[in-house]
């Protein structure tokens, strides 16, 4: 996932104009209410680390990713962050965090049921006494447009790249089917790539908070139109 395209995941989502520290600093207030204290976080799906800068300089920061390819230009950007490649399902960082947190909707790609269960209790088990997790949903069912096209283009010196999607619904689970064109002197590159993620549902998400030994809360659009913040408190 990403592998191929990684190169290219920043110039698409700069050209489709997102604000990455101003999506970490939603998050650092949101934590700073609920935990003023905090001093220490894990950025879950960090990916190319969009939200590392900024978080770094209100916490101490750990990055986490399932992509070794993203976190390799998320090291290049901030060699001194810790970045470990790991499933959000599993990882087991021998130490516990004031926060932890998921922006972007990474864990959409948590396709069943019992993957969210064991995401949230693996991050819940990362917290301190009254920690705060804090996960941007994907698409909530009720907020599903339905099946669309779309198309992003981005020109920089030397490069010219375009970026053309299909989605669809199967059930609880959406596909994107997208082809990567990109045009630089020495020729063309195509990537295809086929992403499945799940519909956020705001029950199951309280399910898996209230079983991992959460009190929950959801934001509703606090980010971004029809997805949710799902917001867990440890307890003190």
């Amino acid at each position: 996932m990403y592998s191929e395209a990684a190169a290219f995941y920043d110039l698409i989502h700069d050209a489709r104009d997102r604000d990455a520290n101003a999506e970490a600093t939603v998050f650092i207030d949101e934590i700073r209410l609920r935990n003023p204290e905090a001093r220490t976080l894990i950025d879950v799906a960090c990916g190319t680390g969009a939200n590392l800068g900024r978080f770094s300089e209100s916490f101490e920061v750990v990055g986490l990713d399932a992509s070794a390819d993203m976190l390799a230009i998320a090291r290049r950007k901030y060699p001194r962050v810790q970045l470990v490649t790991a499933d959000m399902r599993s990882f087991d960082l021998g130490r516990r965090f004031d926060a932890v947190v998921s922006i972007f909707s990474g864990v959409g790609y948590l396709l069943e049921m019992a993957d969210l269960r064991r995401a949230v209790a693996t991050m819940a088990g990362h917290l301190n006494p009254g920690g705060v997790l804090m996960l941007e949903g994907w698409v909530e069912p009720e907020s599903w447009r339905g099946s669309e096209v779309s198309v992003d283009a981005v020109e920089a010196p030397g490069l010219a790249l375009a970026r053309v999607t299909r989605s669809t619904r199967d059930g609880p689970h959406t596909e994107f089917t997208s082809r990567y064109v990109a045009a630089t002197n020495a020729g063309l590159e195509t990537i295809d790539e086929h992403h499945v993620m799940r519909l956020s549902d705001p029950d199951e998400f309280a399910g898996a908070y209230r079983q991992a030994g959460l009190r929950f809360e959801r934001l509703p659009d606090l980010l971004r139109p029809g997805r949710a913040v799902y917001v867990g408190i440890a307890a003190p």
